[in-house]
């Protein structure tokens, strides 16, 4: 941890640290990340803003510690100094910062530190659309909740389901899925003109939903839904 910290430091020192791509993709994810979890609507543009005044908060530190450091040692090499000096030595720091804006700090800002910047928001967006996309590949599909709603309707006898809005609308509060693609569901299994209409790719796909509603109840065990859910699929292939 020590090393680690010397380390740090070094970069810090030699101004190479805000501009490493590592630490400016863990410093954006966190900082977004954490804001987040705050306020649900933070945008990117926000933290973008925050990473931008970061860099120019180290680059302060930094022309500091030059300071700092230039200080120390023209104190070892000069044991009599007065105030005349050191007001001197003040004003020289002050001085120094314009040529090291100009020369070191806004060039690195403009030709690493934004371009680094650019390329981890891009690299945290990317990730994010590779989860969501993986998240809706593992979510069931529309048709799929509906038919296992189906099941654990039937098999409860609650018998509720019908092809009405109110239905539609009561399975979207549940699964969160769109009202329309739920109706269609519905109307599917409960109108036999709606069937009777399916294409062989629409039928291929009714089929890969009533696989994914299988899926599930013969991981729970639910035998009575299974049957249910056989005994539907039996209408669709009549």
């Amino acid at each position: 941890m020590r090393s680690k910290n010397l380390k740090r430091l070094k970069s810090f020192f030699l101004f190479d640290l805000p501009v490493r791509y590592s630490y400016v993709y863990s410093y954006f994810r966190k900082t977004h990340e954490g804001q987040r979890d705050i306020y649900a609507s933070w945008p990117v543009e926000a933290t973008r803003s925050q990473l931008i005044n970061k860099y120019w908060n180290n680059a302060l530190w930094h022309y500091l510690l030059l300071v700092v450091v230039a200080a120390v040692a023209v104190g070892l090499f000069n044991m009599q100094l007065n105030g005349m000096y050191m007001l001197a030595g003040v004003a020289l720091g002050m001085a120094a910062y314009l040529p090291l804006y100009f020369l070191l700090y806004r060039p690195i800002f403009t030709s690493e530190f934004l371009p680094m910047l650019e390329t981890a928001i891009a690299a945290y967006e990317g990730r994010e659309r590779a989860w969501l996309e993986k998240c809706k590949q593992d979510q069931l599909s529309n048709r799929a909740l509906v038919l296992l709603f189906y099941a654990f309707d039937k098999a409860s006898k609650a018998n509720y389901l019908n092809p009405s809005d109110r239905c539609a609308d009561l399975l979207h509060k549940i699964f969160g899925a769109s009202p329309d693609g739920i109706k269609k569901a519905l109307d599917l299994i409960f109108k036999k003109d709606k069937r009777a209409k399916l294409g062989h790719r629409h039928f291929v796909e009714v089929g890969k939903s009533f696989e994914e509603a299988y899926a599930v109840l013969e991981a729970m065990q639910f035998s009575e839904g299974i049957q249910q859910l056989k005994h539907l699929e039996q209408q669709f292939n009549q």
